[in-house]
């Protein structure tokens, strides 16, 4: 016998063809034969329904009425009652759940508010879904897309050497700054000094779409807790940052990206090759020369740092003295002359700018990252498939349906500028 939720739900559904073949009736003052046929089917629908409705309510009173309480545990005890563990509050924690909800909701976004506050027990991250739903969309609330960029900084070596994050209101943003500057002179009395004025331009911001997809096993989909928490979370960052990095420093601005650090560079001429044999005298001095460089330009030198590849970092960290002691001990403290320094993956290690055949070069990256500015929009969203497809980490195009995976997409929208770019040195050809 069906359930009664679903006779229910089925006389409503009766009840409904009527009332559209009522309505037709006082527009039309009649229903054709065909209409009528249809209204006396649904009648004698309606009322067996009803009967199964009747017979299972009756059957439910007689059970209930019949039933039975639990006996008493011995010695006093009481039933066990399951109860959740406390959830874990941390920064991130509920874009991580939002995501989880989303996807046990199938894209569904009442089901997903529903699955936020039974199943996770989180009545905000609900209500954020709930929000968004109304919109028309799985939308990220901007409070909780900013714990995803607090959590991007210390991951992306751009955002964690100084750049200034800066809102992207309706997605574009112009900063002014200062083109030419003013002139001072001395003078003699009674003389008339020169009146000059300073110049600005503009640096213009305008928001890049960047989509992250995460695969997920649908064992673990509908299951909430911590581990399922931070296997997305940490998924989502790690493919964020690095793509992030490589737009922020070695994308041209072609194909709807960022014009990174490198292009920027090469347009103003702010390019150091290497040159020489790999030893201790000639890397401190190429070293130097890059700092140099930066000084020269009168940079304020607010928060200089460096950008180097895994191999360029390596060597650098064991360069030892002709006493066995290390060249630059304080790289120990994520430090180099003075400055701070990252290493990634995104700076190549295969380049061959100098065509010389060897595809062995990389680059070094020394700037004022006060004069970078990301620019980060409030719009962050994310979906839900079972069916898309995607490239694992060896370039082959997966299908998430033949895997038994699903695929959530995160959408986020951002941009980097260079308020001055006497402020970046890039050095090239380095073989190191």
């Amino acid at each position: 016998m069906p359930n009664i939720e679903e006779l229910r739900r089925k006389r409503a559904e009766i009840n409904a063809a009527v009332q559209a073949l009522a309505a037709v009736e006082m527009d039309a003052g009649a229903l054709n034969d065909e209409q009528m046929a249809e209204y006396e089917k649904l009648a004698t629908e309606f009322d067996e329904v009803s009967a199964k409705l009747a017979r299972a309510e009756n059957v439910e009173r007689m059970n209930a009425a019949s039933s039975e309480p639990v006996p008493a545990f011995g010695g006093g005890q009481s039933a066990a009652v399951h109860i959740k563990p406390e959830l874990k509050q941390y920064t991130g924690a509920k874009v991580a759940r939002m995501a989880m909800a989303v996807a046990a909701g199938k894209g569904d976004m009442q089901l997903a508010s529903k699955f936020a506050s039974g199943e996770i027990g989180d009545a905000e991250v609900a209500m954020a879904i709930e929000t968004s739903s109304g919109s028309g969309g799985s939308l990220v609330p901007e409070n909780l897309h900013n714990e995803v960029i607090e959590l991007l900084r210390p991951k992306t070596i751009v955002r964690a050497l100084g750049a200034r994050s800066m809102p992207l209101p309706n997605g574009n943003l112009s900063l002014p700054r200062m083109a030419s500057g003013a002139t001072s002179s001395y003078v003699g009395e009674g003389a008339d000094v020169l009146a000059t004025e300073a110049s600005t331009d503009d640096v213009k911001l305008n928001a890049k779409t960047m989509i992250t997809l995460v695969p997920m096993s649908n064992q673990l989909i509908g299951r909430a807790g911590f581990n399922v928490e931070q296997l997305f979370l940490n998924d989502m960052l790690a493919s964020m940052a690095v793509r992030e990095d490589k737009g922020f420093l070695r994308d041209d601005g072609t194909n709807d990206t960022p014009t990174g650090f490198r292009a920027v560079c090469v347009a103003a001429g702010r390019v150091v090759e290497w040159s020489g044999t790999a030893d201790l005298e000639t890397i401190d001095a190429y070293l130097d020369s890059l700092m140099l460089k930066l000084m020269e330009s009168d940079s304020l030198l607010i928060e200089p740092g460096w950008g180097l590849s895994p191999r360029s970092y390596m060597k650098l960290f064991g360069l030892r003295d002709g006493n066995g002691n290390k060249l630059y001990p304080e790289m120990a403290q994520g430090q180099l002359k003075g400055y701070p320094i990252k290493h990634s993956t995104t700076i190549p290690v295969n380049l061959d700018t100098s065509a010389a055949g060897n595809n062995n070069e990389t680059e070094i990256y020394f700037a004022d990252f006060n004069d970078v500015v990301i620019g980060d929009s409030d719009v962050m969203t994310i979906d839900f498939s079972r069916e898309a497809t995607y490239k694992d980490g060896s370039g082959n195009l997966v299908s998430a349906f033949s895997r038994n995976q699903s695929l959530l997409r995160v959408v986020k929208e951002h941009d980097v500028a260079f308020r001055h770019p006497e402020g970046l040195v890039l050095g090239t050809q380095i073989p190191w």
